[in-house]
Order: structure tokens, then C-alpha cells, then sequence
């Protein structure tokens, strides 16, 4: 493999660009002749391959089709649905139709391999291509930035959202239901990104770079009693990878996760659950019986990222 040259271009700059392209590539980096592109930029060196993202547009596909012409493969990574069944609240909706046109027409004479981080969207992308060339590569953390000691929770009661309008509106609440929305209005609720006009907010720290993101998070975590992460229940969010999950588990500090069918959060405690719509007085049982059982349910989050540090050879396989 030690010959093998691998291109990898990611899409953007964001945690999507980092996590599943930018960061697989430093960790093979000694075991491959590794290049990183800047973002978006396709360049010709005689590789074998160029590892890709999030490759959903018609003119895109077109455009990377006379790279393929010269011999070169592709291996395409999708963390995301983002050509079928997007909720209005997304603000991704308004290229839904083109991407699935892309999708439709390209990505199985394009991609040689495919990436994706769970089943739910395997079975989505399975609409375009052979479903042998998809393979599962469920989000990492890479240990060096994302190992943290833990410290316990003062005795605030207080709540961190760490998230962007993609998971809702000015005009739609999205992912936070009513119930989840009434229990937080007289608590102490932080923000870390696009702050939701619905909450209550005490404090917000901007976007911040995704290089110092890890320790800001943390930062901010630690702050915090809990950590909030409600999804709806929809096709994208089915989709949708643990990664905030997973992120919490690393800091020590409980996430409160809405569960549902092929939530991506089902792996989940059971004690930090938030079912779908749930009442503002379920939200109160929730919560107190989460204090209640902390450190076992840190305890449990410790051994999944235990099991998700990013590990090489998930991506040497592909490579192979």
C-alpha cells in the first residue's frame, strides 16, 4: 500500500470536510502516498485514486467524469442526505431536486466505492448504485484532539445546544418539539453556533474554527450540566450520524438524545432518551432521573467512545 497514491479533496472546511475526509487522511498519512487538496479543488497527478465528498450536483458530476476518463478512481463519501425527502426546515431543500438528478443519473458510472455512516443512508444511496461498492465507516474522534479528563458537574442545571439552522428555521422550530421547548423556557440554556430565536438564551459563542472546535466545545461542555441533541423524526434525520453523541462522550457530559426508529442515537442509555414529542412533564422525569444516574450514564458513554477512536484501517480497507 506503501505505493498507493490517494487524493483527498474535501468539500469544505467545516466539521464534515475535517471529519470524513481531512482527518482519515492524516491517519494515513504513513501508509500511503497521502495528498490534500484544498477545498473543492480536483487536480490530475496520475493517482489511483481521489477520495471525495458529498458529490450530489449534475455540472459536478460532469466536470469529474473527465478526471475518471484519465484513469483515475473515485471513492465518494456521503455523511448526509441531501437530494431526497429534506424537511422544510432545512435549508438544504432548494437543491434537493437537482442533487437527486445528479445522483440519479452519475453516481454509479462515477463512484468506484462509497462511503456513508450508517445503514439508513446505505439504503438511500443504494437507489443509485450497486449496493456491494457502499461500505459503512461510521464517524470517528481522533484521539489527540478529542481526549479530555473528566471533571464533574457543578450543581447548576443548565444546558449546552451546539448545532446550526440546518435542524431548524426562524419560522419552523424543527427539531425542537413543543415539549422540549416549554421545559427549557425558565432554564439556564447556552449556545455554541446559530442561536435557536426560541430558546431562552443566556450566552453564545460563535462558529469557531473546527481545529479549535474540540477544545472550545469542551470547554463550554464542561460548563454545562447537560447537552442537549433533539432530532425529529425524519427521513434526513435518519441519516443523520451520532457524531454530537459521540463528541459529548468524549468531554463527560451527558446528551439528551431524541430516539425513535433508525435514530442515530439509539445506541444510546436508555436514562438519556428523549422519546419523539414528548411532553414538557416527561422532559422533567427525564431530566431528574438523568441527575440522578450521571455517572452511569457517563460511564456508558466512555465505553462507545472507547470503540470510536479513528482508526486507519477501516480506511486501508477501502483503500484495498
Amino acid at each position: 500500500m506503501k505505493d498507493l497514491k490517494v487524493t483527498f479533496v474535501p468539500m469544505d472546511i467545516g466539521g464534515c470536510g475535517y471529519y470524513r475526509i481531512i482527518y482519515p487522511a492524516q491517519a494515513l498519512y504513513n501508509y500511503a502516498k497521502v495528498t490534500i487538496n484544498p477545498p473543492a479543488i480536483f487536480t490530475c497527478t496520475e493517482q489511483d485514486y481521489i477520495y471525495t465528498q458529498r458529490i450530489c450536483h449534475p455540472d459536478v458530476f460532469k466536470m469529474l467524469l473527465q478526471l475518471k476518463a484519465k484513469g483515475v478512481k473515485f471513492i465518494i463519501d456521503y455523511d448526509d442526505v441531501v437530494w431526497k425527502e429534506l424537511p422544510s426546515y432545512n435549508k438544504c431543500v432548494v437543491h434537493q431536486d437537482t442533487n437527486y438528478k445528479g445522483m440519479k443519473e452519475y453516481l454509479s458510472i462515477l463512484a468506484d466505492k462509497v462511503t456513508c455512516t450508517n445503514e439508513f443512508i446505505k439504503e438511500s444511496l443504494s437507489e443509485f448504485i450497486d449496493p456491494d461498492k457502499i461500505v459503512i465507516i461510521p464517524n470517528a474522534l481522533d484521539y489527540t484532539r478529542w481526549r479530555f479528563d473528566y471533571y464533574e458537574p457543578n450543581d447548576k442545571l443548565n444546558f449546552l445546544y451546539a448545532g446550526s439552522n440546518t435542524h431548524w428555521s426562524y419560522s419552523n422550530t424543527g427539531d425542537f418539539h413543543k415539549g422540549l421547548i416549554n421545559y427549557l423556557k425558565d432554564k439556564e440554556v447556552n449556545i455554541m453556533g446559530t442561536n435557536p430565536p426560541f430558546l431562552n438564551v443566556k450566552s453564545n459563542t460563535p462558529w469557531v474554527d473546527i481545529n479549535s472546535y474540540p477544545i472550545i466545545f469542551a470547554n463550554r461542555a464542561l460548563q454545562n450540566r447537560f447537552v442537549l441533541a433533539p432530532l425529529q423524526e425524519n427521513y434526513f434525520n435518519k441519516c443523520k450520524s451520532d457524531l454530537k453523541y459521540l463528541e459529548c462522550c468524549a468531554v463527560g457530559r451527558v446528551a439528551l438524545v431524541s430516539t425513535f426508529p433508525d435514530s442515530p442515537y439509539n445506541l444510546s442509555h436508555p436514562l438519556q432518551r428523549i422519546p419523539n414529542n414528548c411532553t414538557e412533564s416527561t422532559m422533567k422525569d427525564i431530566v431528574k432521573n438523568a441527575i440522578k444516574h450521571y455517572d452511569e450514564i457517563i460511564k456508558y458513554q466512555y465505553e462507545i467512545v472507547n470503540k470510536r477512536w479513528l482508526d486507519r484501517n477501516s480506511y486501508i480497507n477501502i483503500l484495498q
